[in-house]
């Protein structure tokens, strides 16, 4: 459940199983060194571990606040607005490698790929919302195998950061549908929506990579100067 205001509750659809949940306070690095960051999360995935569903709830300190730009660090495309119940989203898909990946303790090794093929990498639809004057940010990222038959088609049109053409904008456009029904956004605690109470184990994670998935924050324009 998010603790900007609105509450909403990010509920994922049915046949996708927790993994795990907690809380982190990983160190981001800002124009005036280290800082923490609150951040919740939490990790589902289905039963063949293939498609999965990441959601983390990331608060700044006093004096901060996220960044207006929530680009990933990997180049984008498909990058829009999305609207679902009381949400606002700023969509868009990449790929990341698996070695990013906060939540890789929990899923099975990826398959090993020749010297030539660099390293294996999830095909990512990600969902930013920033609220409370950008204090609090919402992420919800949907991710599966890069599809078969397409791959090279695929991953060469997103690493050049370029809309694919032919059978692979069209698989493309399959999976950013199935992201979007991956989950639901509800008002809290209208509907009769119930926030879970999840257990908490940040040994489940790499919070470093946790860091990196929150994004990047700056001091507010009347923060003083440090000196």
């Amino acid at each position: 459940m998010s603790s900007s205001r609105p509450p909403v509750l990010v509920r994922p659809a049915a046949g996708f199983d927790l993994l795990g949940s907690g809380a982190a306070s990983p160190l981001l690095d800002t124009e005036l060194g280290l800082r923490h960051a609150d951040v919740g999360w939490a990790f589902y995935a289905d039963v063949t571990r293939e498609r999965q569903l990441a959601v983390l709830l990331s608060e700044v300190p006093a004096g901060w606040q996220w960044e207006l730009d929530v680009s990933s660090p990997w180049r984008e495309v498909r990058r829009d607005a999305y609207a679902t119940g009381p949400a606002r989203f700023i969509g868009a898909t990449f790929l990341m490698p698996a070695s990013a990946d906060p939540f890789a303790l929990m899923l099975p090794a990826p398959p090993g790929l020749h010297a030539d093929e660099g390293e294996w990498r999830w095909l990512v639809r990600r969902y930013t919302q920033l609220s409370d004057f950008r204090a609090v940010k919402l992420v919800v990222e949907y991710r599966e195998p890069i599809p078969a038959g397409v791959g090279e088609q695929l991953t060469d049109a997103l690493d050049a950061g370029q809309q694919p053409a032919g059978q692979a904008a069209a698989l493309l456009g399959e999976f950013e549908a199935r992201s979007r029904a991956a989950f639901a956004v509800l008002a809290y605690p209208e509907g009769g929506a119930t926030a879970e109470r999840f257990a908490s184990d940040s040994s489940k994670v790499q919070v470093r990579n946790l860091g990196g998935m929150a994004g990047r924050m700056e001091p507010v324009n009347n923060l003083p100067s440090e000196k």
